[in-house]
C-alpha cells in the first residue's frame, strides 16, 4: 500500500480528468489549486471536448497522455465516474481523487460498489469518493476544487478527516499550523485511515497525526496502525464524531459512515494510546503542543498567571479535568518566593503579578528547574498592541531559552490573543494554546501521553473447554439461564456464590445444612431476565419456615419456572458483563451494580483481555470505589480477590468470543473475605445461516 499512496499524495505526474477553460469551474479551480504553491511536478489535462486549455495541450483521455500519469483528480459527475475509473485503470494509475459522490446505481448495482471494485482490482489508493482532496506542503500541492490562495509552513502535523467542511476550517487555521498532509478522506472506498496513518508514520516526518473521524471502517487496521504509531512515537489524536444518537444518524445520511458504540470507542482508544480529544480546538490545541520537538521529561505541569482570578478559573478547569500540577520542590518554592512581593504566596498554580515588577521570567525559571516539572506554562491573554503583552512574550523566551523542557503559552481567551505575539513565540517552538479548557486538556493529553497510558497488557485469553463448549451447544434457547451462566462463570475459575437447583422445601434444607442460612430463592427462567421486577427473587431466608413459605409464593407466581437457592453474601454491588461490538468484538462493562447501574452509569469499558492491574486502575476510576475502600465506616473489600475475579472474567470474555454474545454478572459481590459473582445473564452468540449455493 505504501507504493500506491506514494502515487496518491505525492505524484510526480499528476493529471485532472475534466479539465476545464471555464472560470469557476470545478475543473479550472483544480488547476488554479495545483499552481496555487508551486507544484514542481508534470500537470497533464484530460478532457475530450478540447485541445488546448490556457496554453496547455489537452487530451482526450488517460491513455493518451505521453508516459503516463502517477495521479489523477476527477473533476467529473457520478454519471461519468465509473467510465472514467474503468480508463484509469486500464493507464495503470495507481492513485485517483475522487470528489464526487459516487451516487447512484449503474448497471442495476451502487455505483459506489463499482468504482470500489474497479479500483481494487488496479492495486489503486483512492482520496474520497465525496472528499475535498487533499494537500502535501513539502510537495507544494495543493489538490482542491476550493483552494486556498496561501498555506503556512509545515509542522509536522498530518491531518486526516472524513469531514470536509472540518478539513477546510482546520486546513485553513490561522496558527501558523500548515500540515505536512491534510487529507480529506471522505467515503474511503478503498484507502482509509488505517492506511493513511500506516504511510505517514512509515514513510514521512510527520511528528503527529491528527484525525477527524465520523466511524472506523477497519477496526483491526486502525488499531494495527495506531499500535505501529505509538512504537514509534508519533501520537494519534482523534476526534470521534456521532457520539450522540441524533449524530449517528447524521453519519449514516452525511458519509454512509455507522458509527459504533462509543464506549467500545473509548475502549480501544484508551487500549491502543490513541488520544482522544472533544472539540476542534482542543484538536488543534493538542496537535500543537504534541508536535513540539521537546520531550516532556517529568509528569508535572507547572504554571504561572498574572491574575489571582484566572489562576482560580484555572484551578475550577483543571479539576473538572482530572489535571493536576505538580507538587513544587521545598528549594523550588522557596526560590520562586524570593522573587515575590510581601504577601505573594509561592505555590502552583502561581499568581506572579504582586506590585507590578517585572518577575516573570525568575519565577517561571525557577519553575523550570524543579526536577517534577515536564512543562512549564504562561497563563496570559496577550492582547494586541499593548507593552505588557510584548514583555510577556519576552519573558517566555527568556525562559524557553534556559530550559531544555517543553514550554507553553496558554491564553484564557482566544478571540484576545495577539496573533502577531502568538506567531513570534511559535516561531520560537514556544505552543501557544488558544483557550483554557482546550489548552488544560492538550496539557492532559500530552502528560497521559508520555506518563499516563499503559504498558501492553499481554493477558493471553481463556479458551472455552470442551465441557463449555458442550453446555452452550446443549442449551435449550440463546438466553441461558442462571445455572447455566453460573457453570460456565465457575469452569472458567470465577469464584460464584455457592447455588443448586431444588424442587421443593426439603431440598433447600439439604442445601442450608452445607452452606448454613440465610439464603436466596429466586426462579431461573432465561425469558425473564430481571427476577426481582416480578417477584421472583426472596432474600435473607433464615430459616426452613421462612423458605417454605418463599417456595410456595414462588409456585404461585411462576409455577413452571425452575428455581435455584443460593447462600447469601454480603458486600458492595459491582456489574461486570461482556458485550459484543460490531466494530471492536469482545467488550467488557465494570461499574456500580445492583438495581441502581442504569441510573448512575458509574461504568467504565475495556477492551479484554487485561489484567489484575488494569482492572483495578479501571475501579479506581470510579466515582464509587470509595465504597471499596472503607468509606464511612465500611468493612474494605479484598480488592486483590476481587482485582483477579474481574481479570479471569475479562480473559473468559476474550475466549468465549463468537459463542457468547452477552453475559452480565450483577451483581458481584465484593467484600471483605472475597468477591463473588451473585447473578449471572448469558446469551449464546446466534449462528449465522448457511445459504446453499
Amino acid at each position: 500500500m505504501s507504493g500506491v499512496l506514494s502515487a496518491l499524495l505525492r505524484p510526480d505526474r499528476l493529471a485532472i480528468v475534466g479539465a476545464s477553460p471555464k472560470e469557476g469551474s470545478f475543473g479550472a479551480n483544480l488547476l488554479q489549486s495545483v499552481r496555487h504553491l508551486g507544484f514542481a511536478g508534470e500537470i497533464a489535462l484530460v478532457n475530450p471536448r478540447y485541445d488546448r486549455i490556457g496554453g496547455m495541450a489537452c487530451h482526450g483521455s488517460l491513455a493518451e497522455v505521453p508516459g503516463g500519469v502517477d495521479c489523477a483528480a476527477f473533476a467529473v459527475g457520478d454519471a461519468h465516474l465509473v467510465a472514467s475509473m474503468l480508463d484509469a485503470a486500464a493507464a495503470g494509475l495507481r492513485g485517483a481523487v475522487l470528489f464526487g459522490r459516487a451516487h447512484g446505481e449503474e448497471a442495476g448495482r451502487p455505483r459506489a460498489d463499482l468504482v470500489r471494485e474497479i479500483a481494487r482490482s488496479a492495486g489503486m489508493a483512492v482520496c474520497g469518493a465525496n472528499c475535498m482532496g487533499f494537500v502535501n506542503l513539502g510537495h507544494r500541492l495543493q489538490l482542491t476544487g476550493m483552494p486556498f490562495k496561501a498555506l503556512p509552513a509545515p509542522s509536522g502535523v498530518a491531518l486526516i478527516s472524513h469531514s470536509g467542511s472540518s478539513w477546510s476550517g482546520l486546513v485553513g487555521n490561522r496558527r501558523q499550523m500548515g500540515f505536512d498532509y491534510a487529507i480529506s478522506a471522505g467515503q474511503e472506498l478503498t484507502t482509509g485511515a488505517a492506511d493513511y496513518i500506516r504511510f505517514l508514520v512509515e514513510d514521512t516526518e510527520v511528528r503527529v497525526i491528527a484525525c477527524v473521524l465520523e466511524t472506523v471502517r477497519d477496526p483491526a487496521g486502525f488499531l494495527a496502525a495506531a499500535d505501529l504509531a505509538r512504537a514509534k512515537g508519533v501520537p494519534v489524536i482523534v476526534l470521534k464524531l456521532g457520539r450522540s444518537a441524533a449524530s449517528k444518524q447524521f453519519a449514516i445520511s452525511h458519509s454512509g459512515a455507522l458509527s459504533g458504540s462509543n464506549a467500545a470507542y473509548d475502549a480501544a482508544f484508551a487500549r491502543h494510546g490513541v488520544v482522544q480529544v472533544r472539540s476542534l480546538d482542543e484538536l488543534l490545541d493538542t496537535a500543537e503542543l504534541m508536535a513540539l520537538r521537546r520531550i516532556m521529561p517529568a509528569p508535572g505541569i507547572a504554571l504561572g498567571t498574572d491574575s489571582g482570578g484566572e489562576r482560580q478559573l484555572i484551578a475550577d478547569l483543571a479539576a473538572d479535568l482530572g489535571l493536576p500540577f505538580a507538587e513544587l520542590a521545598p528549594q523550588t518554592l522557596a526560590a520562586i518566593d524570593a522573587h515575590l512581593d510581601p504577601g505573594m504566596e509561592a505555590s502552583n498554580p502561581l499568581d506572579y503579578w504582586g506590585d507590578g515588577g517585572d518577575i516573570m521570567a525568575p519565577v517561571l525559571g525557577e519553575m523550570a528547574k524543579d526536577p517534577g516539572v515536564g512543562i512549564v506554562v504562561m497563563a496570559s491573554n496577550l492582547p494586541p498592541d499593548r507593552p505588557f503583552s510584548d514583555q510577556s512574550a519576552a519573558a517566555i523566551l527568556k525562559v524557553h531559552a534556559g530550559t531544555g523542557k517543553p514550554v507553553a503559552v496558554m491564553g484564557n481567551i482566544a478571540t484576545t490573543l495577539s496573533p502577531a505575539v502568538a506567531e513570534r513565540l511559535r516561531g520560537h517552538g514556544i505552543a501557544v494554546l488558544m483557550g483554557t479548557v482546550s489548552g488544560l486538556a492538550a496539557l492532559g493529553h500530552l502528560r497521559r501521553w508520555y506518563f499516563g497510558f499503559a504498558t501492553e497488557d499481554t493477558t493471553p485469553p481463556l479458551p472455552l473447554s470442551a465441557e463449555a463448549e458442550a453446555l452452550i451447544a446443549g442449551a435449550g434457547r440463546d438466553m441461558l439461564r442462571s445455572a447455566e451462566g453460573f457453570r460456565l462463570l465457575e469452569d472458567a475459575g470465577i469464584p460464584c456464590a455457592p447455588f443448586a437447583e431444588v424442587q421443593g422445601p426439603e431440598e433447600i434444607a439439604a442445601f442450608a445444612a452445607r452452606h448454613g442460612w440465610p439464603l436466596v430463592l429466586k426462579i431461573d427462567d432465561a425469558a425473564i431476565p430481571h427476577k426481582s421486577d416480578l417477584g421472583g427473587v426472596f432474600l435473607g431466608l433464615g430459616s426452613a419456615d421462612e423458605a417454605e413459605a418463599a417456595w410456595t409464593a414462588l409456585r404461585l407466581r411462576h409455577p413452571q419456572a425452575p428455581v435455584i437457592v443460593q447462600a447469601m453474601v454480603q458486600g458492595v454491588e459491582l456489574i461486570l458483563g461482556m458485550t459484543t461490538d460490531p466494530d471492536f468484538g469482545p467488550l467488557v462493562t465494570l461499574g456500580l451494580g445492583g438495581v441502581f447501574t442504569e441510573i448512575f452509569r458509574d461504568t467504565t469499558a475495556l477492551l479484554p483481555p487485561f489484567s489484575p492491574e488494569t482492572a483495578r486502575s479501571a475501579l479506581e476510576g470510579l466515582t464509587a470505589f470509595p465504597l471499596l475502600t472503607g468509606a464511612r465506616g465500611r468493612p474494605p473489600a479484598d480488592l486483590e480477590a476481587l482485582c483477579a475475579l474481574i481479570s479471569r472474567f475479562s480473559a473468559f470474555a476474550a475466549g468465549a468470543a463468537g459463542r457468547i454474545a452477552e453475559i452480565e454478572i450483577n451483581p458481584v459481590l465484593a467484600g471483605p473475605e472475597g468477591a463473588l459473582a451473585v447473578d449471572c445473564l448469558a446469551l449464546r452468540q446466534k449462528e449465522k445461516p448457511h445459504h446453499e449455493h
